[in-house]
Order: C-alpha cells, then structure tokens, then sequence
C-alpha cells in the first residue's frame, strides 16, 4: 500500500484537483445564475437557467485542457525541464491519453447537462406564451419589449401564444 501511494500519490492529486475546480466552477455559476440579477429571465425559465449555465463553464474549463496532454511540443518541453526533478513528475507526463480521455469523458457528461437543460428552457418559454400553462407574469415578461410589426422579440423567442387545440388537429 505504501509504494502504490507513493506512486501513485501525484495522479490522485491531479485529478482531484481537476475534480474539484470542475466542482468549483458548477457550484459558482450555479449560484451566480440562481441570484436576483436574473430573476425574471429564471421567472420564465425555471432552473434550467442555471443548470445550463452552470456546466456551459464547465464546458469552457475542460475544452480548455483536452489539448494539453496531447500537446507534442508542450510534453517534450516538461520532459526536458523536469530531468532534474524525480521520476514521479515524469511519469505523470507518460499517463497523458489516460487523462486526455476523462476530461473527454467530463465533456460529454456537461454536454448531455447542458443539452438537456436547454430543451427544458425551450420547453418552459414555449409555455410561457400560453395562457393555459402559465401565469399572467409569465405571459407579460414574454411580451416586455416585443415589436411584432418587425417580428422582433427580446426575453421569449417564441413569436405568438399558441393554443392547445392548434396543436393537437
């Protein structure tokens, strides 16, 4: 147990760090986006705002870092400035792909989140032109600022209420 730890001691870290900046991030624009500056664009789009929002940060983070550990130059660059430091730092840089393919892994698990999220969002902003699943304030925060003579809408894409029985015929 020992020498595994000690071997090993130097990618734990590195991932947990790696996890936690991505914990870190989700948390942080997840609150940000839960505050008063966005009240009323979360009035109509419920908690998908933030549950969109949040692992698109996630997103940028680890579209970031997918390309340093493939990085042929950048590598060879570590290798050489770290032959004075032990062999543990430089066996972290053999183990590139193996990281290279769990920040795939966390980009395509943010992908779904935030895919997902935005079809609620889709979702919720369809509804609030509706008068029959929606509340009044919801139905005049999707018409605040709209010109329908240019066909310009400005906090709900959706154009014009549509009614339930439109949709079913």
């Amino acid at each position: 147990m020992g020498n595994w730890a000690e071997n090993e001691g130097l990618s734990i870290f590195v991932v947990f760090v790696w996890l936690g900046l991505n914990a870190f991030l989700f948390g942080w624009y997840y609150h940000v986006y839960e505050g008063d500056k966005y009240f009323y664009t979360r009035k109509l789009l419920g908690p998908a705002l933030a549950l969109a929002r949040a692992p698109a940060a996630c997103l940028n983070f680890n579209c970031l870092l997918i390309l340093l550990p493939v990085c042929r130059n950048l590598l060879s660059y570590l290798r050489g400035s770290s032959a004075c430091c032990s062999t543990r730092i430089r066996r972290q840089l053999d183990r590139n792909l193996t990281f290279h393919k769990m920040v795939a892994w966390m980009i395509a698990l943010h992908t779904a989140i935030h895919t997902i999220a935005h079809l609620f969002n889709v979702e919720w902003l369809v509804n609030a032109k509706s008068k029959m699943h929606s509340d009044n304030y919801s139905i005049a925060l999707s018409a605040f600022e709209d010109n329908p003579s240019l066909g310009q809408t400005y906090l709900n894409f959706v154009s014009k209420p549509y009614e339930v029985s439109t949709l079913l015929s």
